[in-house]
């Protein structure tokens, strides 16, 4: 079986790029258009053949030896400690920090497509600096004096990493149970409990590790409003200057499905005199202040399963050019890829991938747009646009890996189900998606709850009016191969928007009525994202160029194969909470 390296489609990447400045107007930005055009292209290769050299190479290696933990602390896998050095000596943690604090203020933009790569050539990797940006959002945002100063430079650098401590062992989701204490200890507190699930909570790659950890202090109203966030370094700064240990380290690393090489910690607080930590924000305001990381995380795990979907195409691609079965009419043998349940799967998971690469790329364009635009009602519609796709890019990009690597594997046949094959990793790695930085129902719940109803159905109704004018720019001859794609986004958006107001309405008076059918939703308003990003495509892409008839199949494909999937999610909103709720738990 051959193994290649992971590379990344930079035709595509360049396409969906300007595609995603052009529809969410961050094009209009000072100085944008002048970035894209002259900057987006050479980053793009470096990162390109970062990926390929250096990253791809290790991803296995990683799979097959896993991190470890130590008395003196984590150990990761051979080659991992050099290729972090060389990604932070490259400048790639610091593409889009402000240029104010040491970074080189690209757009967010230009930083989600190397995300991509990053996940694509090496997953476990790639989640050890994708917190940089949000540690340093929150410390500039809501850090007291003197923080910024000590930490945001080497975060921005890459020299520190940085990790959120949110999870208990008798918590999970619920972080209203949360039982680590903070007391006041001076200017700052000592840090009492134990947390578990941290991604690269301790490792070997840098000096420093600057954790931020929900906690509770004395006194504090019981639930969610009890809880605080805090900046707890694993060393401090002694008064000569030297890094000293600080009372918090790992206890164990979890036996991972997948993602192996990323030490997911058990990590220990005050087993001697309390870790050393300082407010992050307003006290008993935590949750909303970790919110300021999370965004950015979740943003994040779309990029990087965008990647994963991305690799597990080109192995499946791959084997399935190289892979004889069957004969044709002379007796000949032939590859699988002229099998016509082949090209489905494939063009199955060709199609999602790019939908959600002009889906999670528009949707970092349109946090460069909420940042940058001068006009503030132009950037608090930003605002509203993001804060409505974020869910859903995370939600919806995330299961469309999982989905896409699974139709790898399939190709693959039985050679994909073996650990000798890459693909069985990807489908493994793929899987954490879904899972972790908030549940994908919890995305769902975000998105209808708060996105959706609390809003009063404003914000979608303003996308939903976007994606309807996309799909009225189709072509509207009945026989033409996009009609499907048309008059798939115009019913979809119509029956959306219907069932939200529906939604809206009900909702007070069946509270189970949002949790039943919050999934469904998301995944409805995924799909129509997905296919107005594919409309788009068709228009913006000229005809002449290399990807243009690999984005006509891909939107042709889409309309046809994928969208009428909203049929099944509107009949499941419409059916209610009924279905669930109405079934005994004692038979479950």
């Amino acid at each position: 079986m051959t193994q290649t390296a992971y590379q990344a489609p930079l035709e595509l990447m360049e396409l969906a790029l300007r595609q995603a400045a052009q529809g969410s107007g961050a094009v209009a930005l000072d100085g944008y258009a002048e970035v894209l055009g002259d900057l987006a292209r050479p980053i793009l290769e470096s990162a390109a053949r970062f990926a390929a050299e250096v990253l791809s190479p290790l991803n296995r290696v990683g799979d097959r030896t896993p991190s470890y933990c130590t008395s003196g602390g984590v150990v990761t896998p051979p080659g991992f400690a050099a290729a972090y050095a060389r990604f932070y000596r490259d400048g790639w943690v610091s593409l889009s920090a402000p240029v104010a604090s040491g970074g080189q203020g690209l757009p967010t933009l230009i930083a989600a497509a190397t995300a991509e790569m990053w996940g694509g050539a090496n997953l476990a990797f790639a989640m050890c600096p994708e917190l940089a940006a949000g540690a340093i959002a929150a410390l500039q945002g809501l850090g007291a004096p003197g923080l910024p100063e000590e930490y945001v430079s080497c975060l921005v650098s890459g020299e520190w990493t940085a990790t959120m401590c949110l999870t208990e062992p008798q918590s999970g989701s619920d972080l209203s149970t949360l039982r680590t204490r903070a007391d006041p200890c001076g200017a700052g507190w000592r840090l009492f409990g134990r947390k578990i699930y941290i991604s690269w909570g301790d490792h070997d790659l840098t000096e420093n590790i600057v954790h931020f950890v929900l906690a509770r202090t004395p006194a504090s109203p019981p639930g969610l409003k009890g809880i605080s966030l805090f900046l707890v370094p694993k060393k401090i700064r002694s008064a000569s200057g030297e890094l000293q240990d600080n009372d918090i380290h790992a206890v164990s690393v979890e036996h991972k499905m997948g993602i192996r090489a990323s030490p997911t910690c058990v990590m220990a607080l005050g087993e001697r005199e309390g870790a050393r930590g300082w407010l992050i924000g307003r006290l008993h305001e935590g949750l909303s202040c970790m919110f300021t990381i999370m965004n950015h995380m979740r943003l994040g795990v779309g990029l990087h399963s965008l990647g994963l979907a991305e690799r597990a195409l080109q192995l499946a691609r791959t084997h399935a050019r190289e892979r004889l079965q069957g004969r044709d009419s002379k007796g000949a043998q032939r590859p699988i890829i002229e099998h016509a349940d082949v090209r489905r799967m494939l063009l199955t998971m060709k199609s999602l991938t790019l939908a959600a690469r002009c889906m999670a790329y528009t949707t970092a364009a349109t946090l460069d747009v909420a940042q940058l635009a001068e006009n503030e009602q132009v950037r608090a519609g930003a605002v509203r646009r993001a804060d409505l796709l974020t869910p859903v890019v995370k939600a919806w990009c995330s299961d469309a890996a999982v989905e896409v690597a699974s139709l790898g594997v399939q190709v693959h046949g039985g050679m994909g189900y073996i650990d000798d094959s890459e693909i069985s990793q990807v489908y493994r790695d793929a899987r954490i998606g879904p899972i972790f930085e908030g549940t994908n129902y919890i995305q769902a719940q975000d998105l209808l709850r708060r996105k959706i109803v609390h809003d009063g159905g404003r914000t979608l109704a303003e996308l939903l009016s976007d994606i309807e004018i996309a799909a009225r720019r189709l072509p509207t001859e009945a026989d033409h191969p996009l009609a499907q794609l048309r008059a798939g986004l115009l019913e979809g958006s119509a029956q959306l928007h219907a069932a939200a107001s529906r939604l809206i309405d009900a909702a007070p008076a069946e509270p189970d009525l949002l949790g039943s059918t919050a999934c469904y939703v998301l995944q409805w308003l995924g799909l129509l994202a997905g296919g107005w990003q594919l409309a788009l495509a068709t228009s913006s892409v000229p005809a002449s160029a290399t990807p243009a008839r690999a984005v006509i199949d891909c939107a042709v494909f889409y309309g046809s194969q994928i969208l009428p999937r909203i049929r099944t999610y509107a009949a499941t909103v419409a059916a209610g909470a009924r279905p669930v709720t109405g079934a005994s738990i004692s038979d479950l």
